[in-house]
């Protein structure tokens, strides 16, 4: 039993997705939908079979021929799709039923990817203990954990998922991509490179190690680094959104407001489900400084700020805070005061230079007066570019 549990297979967790809330015929509302796999779906390509956990989930749907949904890599039947939305039922319904033991964990493992996608964490950790109980030498099952860990901000309960998922399979990239992500959530950055480092010696052109490693750089104030890290990711996988996102975050601080917003626009083209791009473009139109004081739209400013928080659960305190610049450059300042003091009271707190800045925001609205950016460096139009980094040598 417990064999047969070990080698439950790794589910990638993807967040990349289509275009979907839009008016579709009949039979078209898949489009754009993200959904899980019953764990009888026998996905094809051709007269080539898969299992349903060679599919990384979520999926999403991008187009339909007769009863057959394309999510990504692969045709699945339609009746062997869940819509995310009902896929905790469903998987607590297979649970139930369940008579033998891997059955019963494989529901347990599909479900607490659904919660973890839904960011219900705490769901997602009791469905995980079971399994860790019932498994405790699987690697996927820790490294799962550790995400719902790190969603939380419980960094050092994710970094012992993490190590131990490392200790049962040396070889799991993803885990030290993870580590050093939680490193740089810690704010040990020379830790956090170290990790994305390792992922780069074993893997060269690793997509997600130069994604992870731009952003440490970033909190860094490395700015060059940052960029060329992301840039680099971007050209190994064009389809990384948060990479977008995190670039556009970037230019911003730059002051390349123009490539800021090609950014965000493409990031969300991209992953329409993901909270950061809303955000980012939320904070153009709210706190644009004034060499681009055109940019400022307090309305579109307040419905793009809105619609980060319902993506993030309203439990990401930099939503919160785009929020309140939002209905500040609105002039509805105390509104701006209530949001900005929710944000900077959330139970997970912002680094201290961040919170000096929410200080500063809280201030100005009680003052009633907007907030609006600073930048590191003007850009400038004699600016020269920086040199791409070079290609790397094919794994």
């Amino acid at each position: 039993m417990q064999t047969r549990l070990r080698a439950i297979g790794l589910i990638a967790l993807l967040v990349v997705t289509l275009m979907a809330d839009l008016a579709l015929a009949a039979g078209e509302e898949w489009i754009g939908q993200r959904v899980m796999l019953k764990e009888t779906a026998k996905p094809k390509v051709g007269t080539k079979s898969f299992k349903w956990n060679d599919i990384p989930l979520p999926a999403t749907v991008e187009k339909i021929e007769g009863n057959w949904l394309w999510v990504g890599i692969a045709w699945v039947k339609e009746d062997d799709a869940i819509k995310l939305d009902d896929a905790a039922d469903y998987y607590t319904q297979l649970i139930a039923r369940s008579g033998a033991l891997d059955d019963k964990a494989v529901g347990y493992l599909l479900r607490s990817v659904t919660w973890l996608t839904k960011r219900e964490y705490d769901n997602a950790i009791k469905d995980l203990n079971v399994l860790i109980r019932l498994a405790p030498e699987n690697p996927t099952f820790r490294l799962i954990r550790g995400k719902a860990y790190h969603g939380k901000r419980q960094w050092d309960e994710a970094m012992a998922d993490f190590t131990e998922a490392i200790r049962l399979d040396p070889t799991n990239l993803i885990a030290y991509n993870d580590r050093g992500v939680t490193w740089t959530g810690k704010s040990e950055y020379h830790k956090a490179e170290q990790q994305f480092n390792e992922v780069l010696r074993r893997a060269p052109n690793n997509a997600l190690a130069f994604a992870n490693r731009g952003a440490n750089w970033f909190k860094q104030n490395e700015y060059d680094k940052a960029l060329g890290d992301l840039t680099h990711a971007i050209k190994l996988d064009p389809k990384m959104s948060f990479a977008y996102a995190n670039r556009g975050r970037l230019y911003m601080k730059l002051g390349n407001y123009p490539e800021a917003m090609a950014d965000y626009d493409k990031a969300i083209q991209i992953a329409p489900h993901e909270w950061p791009a809303y955000n980012g473009r939320a904070r153009i139109w709210a706190t644009a400084p004034d060499f681009v004081y055109h940019l400022r739209d307090g309305k579109k400013a307040l419905a793009e700020a809105k619609k980060a928080c319902e993506l993030a659960n309203w439990d990401e305190w930099y939503c919160l805070a785009t929020l309140a610049a939002a209905y500040a450059e609105t002039g509805d300042f105390e509104t701006a005061v209530k949001w900005q003091t929710k944000a900077m009271e959330m139970s997970q707190p912002a680094e201290d230079r961040d919170q000096e800045d929410n200080e500063k925001r809280l201030a100005l609205y009680k003052a009633g007066k907007p907030y609006h950016e600073e930048v590191a460096v003007k850009k400038s139009d004699d600016d020269p570019a920086p040199e791409e980094p070079a290609a790397e040598d094919s794994k």
